[in-house]
Parts: C-alpha cells; sequence; structure tokens
C-alpha cells in the first residue's frame, strides 16, 4: 500500500508500518492473512491499530486491476462516490493549527531573522564578504578584522548591568495593602535571586541592544524532587533565534501574542529516550514520512507550543458588590446549599464575559507528545526589542550593530590597505638593463628576501653600451591618506552609535567632573531606548509573576523573602483557614499570615543605580559633608559607618549609635523625646487614668457582691442601679483622659518636626 494514501488516521499509521510480505502461487506479492497477535506488537502498532489491522488483513481481497493512469479530457469520478473522510480528532486538528501558525511566523520573521543572524555574525568578527576575502587570501593580500563594534554594544549592556530595572509592586484597590505588597515584591525578589534572573535579563537585552531581539521565559517547577509544592522560575533563553512568536501582537511589551513556540532538534536517540511510547519512535525510517520541516533523517523537530483559547461564559455581579463566573456561583450555592430563589436574590446583575486561558503542549509536528493548561493567563515568553521601526505595517527590528557594519567595513579595508602598503614599500621593483644581471640572477632573485653584503651586476647592456646601476622604481604610499580614511570610519562609527570619546575612555578637553559627566550621559541618552524597552519587557515580566503567585504559592507555607539589600527574612503565606492545627502551633511567632490572593496589585519598574551603588554615593556624600560641618559624625557617624562595606562596619555603627545624644537614640528608636511640659502633663494623666482603674475595680467588685446579694437577699434594684452608673462615669473618664493624652502625644510630635 502507497504510503499516506488514505485520510483515515488508522489506516495511514498501519499504511506506514513495514509488513511481511509472501509470494502467491501466481508469483504476485500480497499482504499475509494469517497475523498472530505478537506480530503487531513487534510492528510498532498500537493495540486499536493491532485490532483494524487484523480485521482488514483477515478480510479476503479481490485482485485488482493495475492502475493506469486516467486519459487526457476524461473526467474523473465525482467527489461522492469517494469514500467518505472521517472527521479530523481533536489532536489533528491542534497539530494542523500548530503548523500553520509555525509556518506563519517563520514566513513573517524571515527576513528579520537573516538580517538578525548577519549582525550577530559580523559582531562575532566575520566581517569580510566570502569572496572579496578569498580573492584576497588567494593573492596573498592582507585581510585584517580590527573589531571595534563589542567596545560600542559593550557600552550599552554594561550601563544596564550597572542600572539594573528592578519590579516594584503597588496596591491597587482597598483589598490589598502596603504590608503585602511588601511581601510580594520582597517574594519577586527571592524568585529573582534563586532562577538568576539577572542572566536572563543580561542575555535577553544584549540581544535585543546588539542584534534587534531576545527573550526570556517564566516557567515552574517543583521545589524539590520529594516536594509537591510549586515555585516559579525565570528562564534565560540562549538562543533567541529557537523563539517564534506572533506576528499580529500589537502591545509595545507584545502582551497581547495569542500563541508562540520555543523549538530545538533533537537526535533519534535522545527523542526516543525521552518518548518512548511514541508513533515516531517505533518507525525505522524517518526520512520516508517526507519533507515536512519537522522530521529528518537523523533528528526531528520538538516544539514548545503556547496557545490562548477565549471562551464566553456567563458573569454574575452579587449584592456585595463582587462578580463570579454564572457557573463558580452556582457550585459554590450547590455546595453551601442555597435555594434557587435565594441565588436570584442575591444576584443584581448578569452579563457575558470573555475568559481566556493559556494551554501548552509539547509536539513534533506529526504528533502531541504532552499537553497541559497553563495556570497564567499570559503566554510566559517575554520578547525584548532594540529599535523598532513600522514601514508600511511589516515590522522591522534592528540593533546597534546593523548601521555600524559599513563604518566597521571601511575601517577593517583601510586599515589593510595601510599594512599593504607599508609591506610592499620596501620592495618595489628594480629598473635594470637587459644583460646587467647576467651570472648573478639568483643573487638578484633573492634580493627582497636575504640580506646581502653585496650585488654584483654587469655596467654594460647586451650589446655593450654602458649603464647606470640598477636602481629601484620608489613610488610613496599613499599612507597619509589611508590615515585619513581611517579616522573618518572611526567617527563614523562613534556617528552611528551615538558613542563618542568621553564614554569611550578618552581624554577629551573636558576637565571638571560635570563636563566628563555631562559628554557621558550624552551617549547615555542616544541609546537610552534599548533600556528604557527592558523595562516595558520587566513590568510584563512583573504582572506575569503577580498573576501566577496566588495560583502557584496557593498552599500555607514559609517563605524567603529578600529586602532591597538583600537581607533575607522569612514571611508566613497562606489562607487562615487552610492552616493545620500543627501550623497554627508552628506559626504562633509570626505577627501575620498573609493572603497573596487577597486584592489587587500593579507593578512600576524603577530604573537606577542598584542598592550597593546608592551605598556607596552615600559615603561618599556624607564624608564631603563633615568635612564642611565636621560636628555631623557626631550626630551621623553611625549611619556613615553602617553603610561602609568592610569586616566589622556593623559592629562599630552599633556602638557608635551608644554613643549618640538620648535624644537623638530615642527618636531613631521610634520614641521622640517630649518638651517637659508635655512629659508633666502625661505623667499627671497617667496618674488620674491608675486612680480611676482603681476605682472602676473596686466598684466592680461591690457590684458582684450586689448582685450576689440580691440573688439570696433580694437586695433592692436602687443600689444595683447606682453601681451600674458608677462604672460608666468612670468608663467615660478613662476614655476622655486616654483622648486627651493622644491630643498632647500629636501635639508633642507637631513640635519636634
Amino acid at each position: 500500500m502507497k504510503k499516506d494514501v488514505t485520510e483515515n488516521p488508522a489506516l495511514r499509521r498501519i499504511a506506514n508500518q513495514p509488513v511481511t510480505m509472501r509470494h502467491g502461487d501466481n508469483g504476485t506479492r500480497r499482504v499475509g492473512t494469517v497475523v498472530p497477535p505478537s506480530y503487531g506488537n513487534t510492528q510498532g502498532m498500537k493495540p486499536a491499530d493491532f485490532n483494524v489491522f487484523t480485521s482488514i488483513a483477515g478480510q479476503n481481497v479481490k485482485r485488482a486491476k493495475l492502475y493506469t493512469a486516467p486519459e487526457a479530457n476524461v473526467p474523473s469520478k465525482p467527489r461522492s462516490e469517494d469514500a467518505p473522510q472521517q472527521k479530523k480528532t481533536k489532536e489533528e486538528k491542534l497539530l494542523d493549527v500548530a503548523r500553520r501558525r509555525f509556518q506563519l511566523a517563520a514566513e513573517a520573521e524571515s527576513s528579520g531573522r537573516k538580517e538578525a543572524l548577519e549582525d550577530l555574525e559580523f559582531f562575532s568578527g566575520k566581517q569580510w564578504d566570502d569572496t572579496i576575502q578569498r580573492q584576497r587570501q588567494m593573492d596573498g593580500r592582507p585581510c585584517l578584522t580590527i573589531n571595534r563594534l563589542p567596545q560600542f554594544v559593550r557600552q550599552v549592556t554594561n550601563e544596564q548591568r550597572q542600572n539594573r530595572p528592578s519590579i516594584q509592586v503597588n496596591p491597587v484597590d482597598d483589598g490589598a495593602d502596603v504590608e503585602t505588597a511588601r511581601i510580594l515584591q520582597g517574594l519577586i525578589r527571592h524568585i529573582e535571586y534563586d532562577s538568576g534572573a539577572d542572566a536572563a535579563y543580561d542575555t535577553a537585552f544584549f540581544g535585543a541592544a546588539a542584534f534587534s531581539f531576545g527573550y526570556f521565559r517564566i516557567t515552574t517547577d517543583y521545589s524539590g524532587p520529594l516536594s509537591f509544592e510549586q515555585e516559579i522560575r525565570i528562564k534565560r533563553i540562549r538562543n533567541p533565534f529557537t523563539v517564534y512568536y506572533d506576528p499580529h501582537a500589537k502591545e509595545a511589551d507584545f502582551s497581547d501574542a495569542d500563541w508562540a513556540f520555543v523549538v530545538e532538534t533533537m537526535s533519534k536517540d535522545a527523542y526516543r529516550k525521552a518518548w518512548p511510547d511514541s508513533e515516531l519512535s517505533h518507525m525505522e525510517d524517518w526520512q520516508s514520512i517526507g519533507d515536512t520541516g519537522w522530521i529528518q533523517q537523523d533528528g526531528c523537530r520538538i516544539a514548545e507550543y503556547f496557545w490562548r483559547e477565549r471562551e464566553t461564559h456567563p458573569l454574575v455581579q452579587l449584592s456585595d458588590g463582587s462578580a463570579m463566573l454564572r457557573h463558580d456561583f452556582d457550585a459554590l450555592a450547590e455546595e453551601l446549599g442555597i435555594s434557587d430563589e435565594q441565588k436570584q436574590s442575591l444576584i443584581i446583575a448578569e452579563r457575558q464575559t470573555e475568559v481566556e486561558r493559556v494551554r501548552w503542549a509539547k509536539l513534533n509536528g506529526l504528533e502531541v507528545l504532552e499537553e497541559t493548561e497553563w495556570a497564567g493567563r499570559w503566554i510566559p515568553i517575554v520578547k525584548v526589542v532594540g529599535d523598532e521601526l513600522d514601514i508600511d505595517g511589516k515590522l522591522l527590528l534592528k540593533g546597534i550593530v546593523r548601521d555600524a557594519k559599513e563604518p566597521q567595513r571601511q575601517f577593517n579595508f583601510m586599515k589593510s590597505a595601510a599594512t599593504e602598503a607599508i609591506a610592499l614599500a620596501p620592495k618595489a621593483p628594480f629598473v635594470i638593463a637587459e644583460g646587467q644581471l647576467e651570472g648573478y640572477e639568483r643573487q638578484w632573485a633573492q634580493a627582497n628576501t636575504k640580506s646581502f653584503a653585496y650585488l654584483q651586476y654587469k655596467p654594460t647592456t647586451v650589446g655593450g653600451q654602458p649603464a647606470p646601476p640598477p636602481q629601484r622604481m620608489n613610488a610613496e604610499p599613499a599612507i597619509q591618506a589611508i590615515n585619513m580614511a581611517m579616522m573618518e570610519s572611526t567617527d563614523d562609527l562613534k556617528a552611528v552609535t551615538g558613542i563618542y570619546d568621553a564614554s569611550l575612555g578618552a581624554q577629551g578637553n573636558e576637565t571638571s567632573g560635570k563636563a566628563i559627566l555631562a559628554r557621558q550621559q550624552q551617549a547615555q541618552g542616544a541609546n537610552f531606548h534599548y533600556i528604557d524597552n527592558l523595562t516595558r519587557a520587566m513590568r510584563h515580566c512583573g504582572r506575569i509573576l503577580l498573576d501566577l503567585i496566588p495560583k502557584i504559592y496557593d498552599t500555607p507555607r514559609i517563605i524567603r523573602i529578600l529586602g532591597e539589600d538583600g537581607a533575607p527574612s522569612m514571611a508566613a503565606i497562606g489562607q487562615q483557614q487552610q492552616l493545620s492545627p500543627e501550623q497554627t502551633a508552628q506559626w504562633q511567632g509570626y505577627e501575620r499570615i498573609y493572603d497573596l490572593g487577597l486584592g489587587t496589585y500593579d507593578v512600576t519598574i524603577s530604573t537606577g543605580p542598584s542598592y550597593h551603588s546608592r551605598r556607596q554615593e552615600a559615603v561618599s556624600s556624607i564624608i564631603d559633608l563633615t568635612k564642611s560641618y565636621p560636628p555631623l559624625m557626631n550626630m551621623a557617624g553611625d549611619i556613615l559607618v553602617k553603610n561602609m562595606d568592610w569586616p566589622g562596619a556593623q559592629e562599630i555603627a552599633k556602638r557608635l549609635h551608644t554613643m549618640l545624644p538620648p535624644q537623638i537614640q530615642q527618636e531613631s528608636n521610634g520614641n521622640p523625646q517630649l518638651p517637659p511640659q508635655i512629659q508633666q502633663t502625661l505623667a499627671q494623666q497617667t496618674e488620674t487614668i491608675q486612680k480611676l482603674t482603681q476605682q472602676l475595680q473596686a466598684t466592680q467588685e461591690d457590684l458582684n457582691k450586689g448582685l450576689s446579694i440580691t440573688k439570696l437577699e433580694t437586695d433592692s434594684k436602687e443600689r444595683i442601679a447606682a453601681g451600674e452608673q458608677r462604672i460608666r462615669e468612670l468608663e467615660l473618664s478613662l476614655e476622655a483622659e486616654r483622648i486627651q493624652i493622644e491630643a498632647f502625644k500629636a501635639q508633642a510630635q507637631s513640635m519636634q518636626s
């Protein structure tokens, strides 16, 4: 049977299996009709395929006529007479859509990928055209590559490393609070540190700055081999050319992308080890599948495929202002035993809404190997771009290298030309009359390669006429013009990259620190859009993390968070009702258990020097300030030493803090020193509160005695009422004293400020 001639997947799989043939009585070949149960397994068939195969092979088959090509102008059978096609399965539909989308992305990005790859190769040092380089090498001419591009690219990438953008979490609605935002931000810092996210950011930013684009991704993984708790990871994508992104994404951070691929090429052995039960693993001859672009004879393409699915569901708004999907509300009402009448009374509004979910699959182009649902609402692949231009609807991306290639080529050519001119200068040819070298040809042939004490020649020509000594035809090479061309190409490199001498470390006319800093900031301003594009990508990364955290960290646990200075601390997260009695007892030392699923939070990005850089700047500024005002050391010496990075600095800072004046110590500890008159008033009020408290306790004891007597001796109700009135009066007096003390404290704080 010819392979892939039927649309029936079961028959197609059977047709692609290697089957044993036997000869018939008339010498023709036909499929064997007796197939033992073990035979199908040896052929790599699944049980369902084997049943279909045996039912087909066991039938009596009538000999068919040999196939002959139809004659011209003979109409073929109408489609209705053909065998009906089987309806495509869900897996086949998924594969069809995935293949079309991959082809769409490959075609849309083909020119951009080609240019980006050329830029990367040029950056790495492949800067001569192959034909020109081969010709110059055949001619023995120099073909130099003085690669100056890395220093220009690193000026931009290293500036980003020195001033890393950081994710800031802020509360948005009344369900969120600043303290929970601090925990979320500390958790994100922990995720970044634990994942090595700086490498992911740096790799993506280098790709964007150098050759136009880069990627990093967010994944989840178990916290350990023996744990069921998952954690979030930020991973780098070292080769950005393995990512194929939705070309229809329009947002600046590409957050509206509906699908994306991350591909890799696997060898046969690696594939069969990873998926031994795959249909492709049971096939020996991969080349027989045909040219699909996914399968080759020695390996295949494996793709991680993310895509969004949208479904429309009814959304209900409840009487308390909250909103839920209708099916979630119905399930909750059924669990709580709420009747239909009560449900309708709780619903005040209803509308249709579109709900998005992200699916993930791993496939080889012919079959789906794995499939599941992603926990978040966005495609977890973040794209970072360089220069972004929309030219008549076509997206053009480029980096620093793109416009710097021509000046760099000119520089290489002029450097080679200068080297060639200087090297050939002492080898100018001799002008010799015919016959002067007779008998000395070998000596003169080596004149340019060996050092001779003298060179002999004949002073006459062939005709016997006197002739002058041989002389070189000295021609002055155009070294000056070549050097001027090299200087112009260097200036062109600076102009197209926006990075000038001050940023490259060259000494200029600037002498003051402010003037040098201003010149350096010119280069930062010319290329700031690269860092700005990274901040957009990191903001989208922060939104993905905020969306994932409540879904991944959904069980009560103790987590590590990191402060701005990198200092670690522990926090308890989860919902109170989820805690077991053991956890409740163990977590008594924590002031609060944070529910990360409550409230809405947003992300902003702060860009600037790192925390350690700011500490160094603070030390330098305080030292300069103490030179102008020496008494400052007595008031802020502990702060100065605290920001220094050397062993024992923190201990010395603590000792200096104890030597500060008492008033400053109390202010730094959160207890401001109050004026004497306010301290006296507060002392009087405190004494009054103590007396009132004693009276209240005595009156309460009398009242209790009165109640006992009432029960036993039926005492008068007037005494009980009088006692209760006295208690109310004392409570009011205590409350008035407390209010007065708070007023005094507020007045004291205003006087201090």
